[in-house]
Formats: structure tokens, C-alpha cells, sequence
């Protein structure tokens, strides 16, 4: 609950919100409990490296925000509800819409508590990295906590970030006890929480139908519930890229520097988690500096900066070096940068698991695409700037993937085979989000259902 209530603290804080609840609150909250799950962790590890508490942390950014929003109190407003107008809705359409979601949702947390219930020590990132180095954390006393990352470990990825650790450790730490439900419960969130962060941000975009059948497209892709119940963190890596598409989109739609700067914060968090999170921030910097220059980007660096930092001192001071960039991976990088077998496997494989992701009967990639060709993309260009530089930075991004394939010093074939689905599974929300925001919804567009302030009458500032 603290997570939560320091996360839609910031969030109301940071990106503004109205006296009382409102329509957009399930947006900020759902944005809000990831955000406060990343921040606390982050607390935890400053608080290690510092001494201080972490919890003491957490209570004064809670203090921090909770003076923030006392301060705005009076003029306390929603720009997402000033900004957009009631829209009409086939009501039937909507009430289908969403009794097929929430079916696919009951099947999915089936299949959730079965997987769990098979194996509730997850799978062998859950057991063998994140938990064994929560247990660590957990276990060990002020300065022997390092232990968790030492090189004698390095089959576990000593380098890796430890947003997940960290908060399973710091949450043991207050129960008094290692209870195996804390990584479930949070495996629970940011499985079933992707599909409500998308299904809110689109719905504030593009309306509630858009929405649904986002959240319908999210849900019916049983890998994301697999993988969730095994406690894996491409789940969260994937949770904070979409919400650093939907913060910004906010930001560009209403020209509100708050909300940039809360993607940038989200957009770090990712880089807290895992390392591929870091190459989503440089791929989401470059994509939105060429598109929008340097529109917004003031904000989103500052609400990243202290999450980078963070991230930085674990680099410096804790983590090992990397298996593809260390002294044993640059052993004979240029030959396998050079070898074109590589690449060719690569591309096959890459091919292969696109058409089987899922798993379905048909690709979620080929179904997403005959959507967009049938119902057509947006003529208007209210979100071209989001659209845009979502859709190159998920572009960089796979480049990314692909060239790290290139370089890993393992064998390629097994590295394929087990992690292919997971990197694919790291980006699925993200390209749901940027088809269905790009997709055009007929009776919407006739009815100009959402409108768009003017910028240059919109004051770009913080809502502090």
C-alpha cells in the first residue's frame, strides 16, 4: 500500500489532479502504483549504500508530495478532463467489449494461479537472480549485502539492475519474514497492470472502445501471464516502456510538462529493472529528440535524472562487469561481429518467433496488422509526435536486440531459444499501444471527440 499511495501521490503531484477523483484517477493510479514500486526500491538502495533508512526515504518523498498537493489544494485541476469532451459511446458495443475482456482476464488469472501454484518460486530467472538475490539482501547486515552481487556469482548477472530485488528485500524487511507471496504479488501487478495501464491511457487518447479492444488484443496473449506467473522482469520492463509511452502521450496531447517529466521517470525505472531497459532509454532519447527536438525533453530528463542516478551509483559502486562488454566478452567480439552465419541465424530465428509468439493460432503481429490496414491510420496529427518516436524508438530498440545477439559470447542457438520470446514479450504492449493510438476509430473522428488544446495557450510547466 505505501508504494501505491507514494506513487499516485507523485503522480497527482507531479502530472496535476483535480480535488476529488475523477475518470483519469485509474490512469494515474494504476501509472502511480508502478512508479511507487520503482521509487521505493530505489529508497531501499540508497538507503544501503547511505545508511540512512529506506523507509524514512519513502516516508519524505511521501511528505514531499502529499506538501506539494496540500500547496495546490485550491486550484487543484484535471487538465485531461478541461481538455476533452463526454463521448459518445455505443453502449452495447462497449458492454460486449468488456465482458470479453474481463472472460479473457478471469482465464488469464486461471492460468496465473495454476502456473503459480505449479511453481511459486517462478522459474529460473525468479529463483536463480531476483529472489536468490532478494534472500541475500534480505539475510545479510548492513555491509555484507554486497555479497549479493559479487563475481563468484556471475551465472546469476551480478550486473544486472535490482529494482525487483530491492523491493522484495525492503518488503521482507518490514513483514519481518521471507514470504514467497511478495514476488507473486508483484509478479500479480505488472502482469494484470500492463493490461489496465493500456486499456487507461488509450482510453483517455482515443476513447473507452479503443481502450477495450486494446486491452483485449494485451490480454488475449497468454505469454504475458506465463511469463508473469514465473516472475520473470521482462513483465515489468515491458510495464514501464508502455508507460512511458502513455505518460508522454499525455504530455503531448496536453502540452503538460508534468506528465513528461513522470515518463521520464518511468522510462529510467525500466533501466532499474534490466539492462535492456537502459537501451529503451537511449532508443526513446534519440527517436524523441529527432521527432520533437527538444519539445518537452527538458522535463522528461529532469524526472529521469534522479532514477539514472541511481542507477549510475549501482554501476559504479556494486555491480560486476557484463558478460558481452567485460574482459570475457570482448574476447573475440569482432569475429562474431563479422561472422555473417550469425546474422542470418538471428534474422531466421527472429522470423520464427514473431510468427509463433503468443502462442496462438495465428501471429498477434499478422492480427494487429490486418487491423491497421482495415481500419486505416489517422489522418490528423494530434499524436504524431508520440506515434512517431514510439515507433522509432521501438525500431532502435530491436536494432538493439539484434546487434546484442550479434555480440553475446554465448552459444547463439540456446540464447535464441531462450530469451527471443521475453525480448519480443518486452515490447508487445508498446506496439499494441502505437497501433491502436495510430488506428482510426470512424464515429471518433467525425465527432472530434477529443480536442486539442492549443499549445500556445497551454503554460508548459510542472504543476507544482
Amino acid at each position: 500500500m505505501i508504494p501505491a499511495l507514494i506513487g499516485f501521490a507523485v503522480v497527482r503531484a507531479v502530472g496535476s489532479g483535480p480535488q476529488k477523483w475523477c475518470r483519469h484517477d485509474y490512469f494515474r493510479l494504476v501509472l502511480g502504483t508502478g512508479l511507487g514500486i520503482g521509487l521505493s526500491s530505489a529508497c531501499f538502495f540508497v538507503g544501503l549504500m547511505s545508511g540512512v533508512p529506506g523507509l524514512l526515504l519513502e516516508t519524505l518523498l511521501l511528505l514531499v508530495a502529499g506538501a506539494v498537493l496540500a500547496l495546490r489544494w485550491k486550484t487543484a485541476r484535471c487538465p485531461l478532463c478541461e481538455g476533452s469532451e463526454s463521448a459518445t459511446q455505443d453502449r452495447t458495443l462497449i458492454a460486449v467489449l468488456g465482458g470479453a475482456l474481463l472472460v479473457l482476464l478471469l482465464l488469464d488469472a486461471l492460468a496465473f494461479v495454476s502456473a503459480t501454484a505449479h511453481g511459486p518460486h517462478g522459474g529460473w530467472d525468479a529463483w536463480a537472480i531476483w529472489n536468490l538475490r532478494a534472500r541475500f539482501l534480505y539475510r545479510a547486515g548492513d555491509t555484507s549485502w554486497r555479497d549479493a552481487f559479487t563475481e563468484v556469482l556471475n551465472w546469476s548477472h551480478p550486473d544486472y539492475p535490482p529494482l525487483l530485488p530491492m523491493f522484495v528485500a525492503r518488503t521482507w524487511k518490514l513483514l519481518g519474514a521471507e514470504s514467497q507471496s511478495v514476488p507473486i504479488a508483484l509478479a500479480c501487478f505488472f502482469s494484470f497492470g500492463s493490461v489496465a495501464l493500456l486499456v487507461a491511457s488509450l482510453s483517455i487518447l482515443r476513447g473507452l472502445r479503443q481502450g477495450l479492444m486494446g486491452g483485449l488484443a494485451m490480454a488475449a496473449t497468454p505469454i504475458l501471464y506465463v511469463q508473469g506467473a514465473i516472475q520473470c522482469a521482462d513483465v515489468p520492463v515491458a510495464f514501464f516502456r508502455l508507460g512511458t509511452l502513455g505518460a508522454m502521450a499525455v504530455a503531448d496531447r496536453y502540452n503538460n510538462a508534468g506528465f513528461a517529466a513522470l515518463a521520464g521517470v518511468m522510462t529510467a525505472l525500466g533501466g532499474w529493472t534490466k539492462n535492456e531497459g537502459l537501451l529503451w532509454f537511449g532508443s526513446f532519447l534519440i527517436a524523441r529528440f529527432i521527432v520533437a527536438r527538444f519539445r518537452l525533453l527538458p522535463a522528461f530528463l529532469a524526472g529521469a535524472a534522479p532514477i539514472l542516478a541511481t542507477v549510475l551509483l549501482f554501476k559504479l559502486r556494486v555491480a560486476t562487469s557484463s558478460d558481452i562488454f567485460g574482459a570475457a566478452g570482448r574476447v573475440g567480439m569482432m569475429e562474431r561481429f563479422l561472422d555473417p552465419s550469425r546474422y542470418a541465424l538471428i534474422a531466421l530465428e527472429t522470423v520464427r518467433h514473431v510468427w509463433t509468439f503468443g502462442p496462438l493460432l495465428l501471429s498477434p503481429f499478422v492480427i494487429l496488422g490486418a487491423y491497421l490496414a482495415l481500419a486505416g491510420v489517422r489522418k490528423d496529427s494530434q499524436d504524431s509526435a508520440i506515434l512517431r518516436s514510439g515507433a522509432l524508438a521501438l525500431a532502435f530498440t530491436s536494432v538493439g536486440y539484434f546487434f546484442i545477439y550479434v555480440l553475446r559470447p554465448l552459444d547463439l542457438a540456446w540464447l535464441l531459444e531462450t530469451s527471443m520470446d521475453r525480448l519480443i514479450l518486452q515490447l508487445w504492449p508498446s506496439i499494441i499501444f502505437v497501433v491502436f493510438l495510430a488506428t482510426r476509430t470512424p464515429e471518433r473522428e467525425a465527432a472530434a471527440d477529443v480536442r486539442t488544446p492549443d499549445p500556445a495557450a497551454t503554460e508548459m510547466s510542472v504543476p507544482l
